[in-house]
């Protein structure tokens, strides 16, 4: 078996971005941006006021105490050329409003005490050059890269594209996720299951962790432990960027995932993994798509998802950095391990006001959906013979893990 690292490097060897489109500006949330947009024009274009308050000329107030004729008034939207100050002038501003001609400061109008009339104000510190002024391309010249390619865009992304007037951007297409379960127990919704079946609980896991990281998946329901079954469903998967299937990847009898693989035309690129759970994933490529068989058992199939699936989709959808870094936490309680294999364990991580801790959830199997319930976390330890001890400090995978 494949160690978890070398596993994982062959996956991502075989998750090459996908082409990027142009498309609306509002529809690019979560996507990998394809280009450098750049600044159309000085940020901001003008010297701005960045408090409410009165601009004057720093030469009039020097000192405390001055009290200057306001001779007007300028509005966040208004070009300011109305008003002109000359020496012992100032003019009522508000935030953002441009900078009238010849002032060079802004005195917040908490340091002001303005006459009954308002044509007349009292400064009541000193004004020193540029005091809350906003230079005109501070932020930005224009021509400067805002966002580069590669970037994901977030709420802020999206922010800085609009400020310089993009509606529509050049982006890498999100992959289409193709999700389907394995097995002859399984019975459809509002079947009720006789003591030898059970409900497909796994697609719609799967289908819900892929909305968690950002992508939209389609169900293409059940097959059974037959290979026309298998075949027919497939093939419909391959039509997709990437198809995941639950079951059938262990080495029994109606284990038949691995052989409909081959038999569809597909690469195998690794099956069987030193980890635990999880150990008979399988992922393999035809062209272009990337096709996963997960172990049956909820538990294993969602440990599969986090540490290779999203992964490899995060790749595909154009992520610079793809796989989600663990993080430090301390261990509150006792940790039994098993030698051989890399584990996956259920755990609730915390973040407090000292230092993250992490504590193992108890499971009865890989298929305790109940005791997934509970956790938000893996605690990731090599196999060993020996128990990690509370107080220890652990490598934690959250299951929100953002590897942006």
């Amino acid at each position: 078996m494949l160690d978890v690292a070398e596993a994982l490097a062959r996956l991502l060897a075989a998750a090459a971005p996908l082409p990027a489109d142009d498309g609306p500006l509002d529809a690019a949330l979560g996507r990998v941006l394809a280009e450098d947009v750049v600044a159309d024009r000085d940020y901001p274009p003008s010297d701005r006021s960045a408090m409410d308050g009165f601009a004057v000329r720093s030469a009039d107030c020097a000192g405390s105490g001055r009290t200057l004729a306001v001779v007007g008034e300028v509005r966040a939207g208004s070009s300011g050329e109305h008003v002109a100050l000359a020496d012992g002038q100032a003019a009522r501003i508000f935030t953002g409003a441009v900078i009238p001609r010849g002032s060079d400061a802004v005195v917040m109008v908490e340091r002001t005490e303005e006459s009954a009339d308002r044509r007349s104000v009292t400064i009541l510190e000193p004004a020193t050059p540029g005091q809350n002024v906003r230079r005109r391309g501070e932020e930005a010249r224009a021509g400067t890269t805002l966002v580069t390619a590669g970037r994901r865009l977030r709420a802020a992304e999206i922010a800085a594209l609009a400020s310089v007037g993009r509606t529509r951007v050049k982006a890498v297409r999100p992959p289409r996720v193709a999700v389907a379960s394995t097995g002859d127990e399984l019975v459809p919704d509002g079947v009720t299951p006789a003591p030898h079946q059970i409900r497909d609980s796994n697609a719609r896991m799967l289908l819900a962790a892929l909305a968690e990281i950002g992508f939209e998946g389609r169900s293409l329901g059940t097959a059974a432990d037959d290979a026309g079954s298998l075949d027919a469903l497939i093939g419909r998967g391959l039509a997709e960027d990437a198809l995941i299937l639950t079951g059938g990847v262990s080495v029994g009898e109606y284990d038949l995932v691995r052989a409909a693989f081959e038999r569809a035309g597909c690469e195998v690129l690794f099956h069987g993994v030193a980890m635990r759970p999880g150990k008979p994933i399988l992922a393999a490529r035809k062209g272009r798509a990337l096709v996963f068989g997960l172990p049956g058992n909820p538990l294993s199939a969602f440990v599969g998802f986090q540490v290779f699936v999203a992964p490899a989709l995060r790749a595909l959808a154009g992520h610079a950095h793809p796989v989600a870094s663990t993080v430090r936490a301390t261990l509150v309680a006792r940790l039994p391990r098993r030698p051989g294999r890399k584990s996956y364990a259920l755990a609730r991580f915390a973040r407090g006001d000292g230092p993250a801790t992490v504590a193992p959830v108890e499971h009865a199997s890989s298929g305790d959906l109940l005791a997934m319930a509970e956790a938000n976390a893996f605690i990731v330890a090599d196999g060993d013979a020996a128990p990690l001890a509370a107080g220890e400090t652990v490598d934690v995978l959250t299951w929100s893990g953002d590897p942006d």
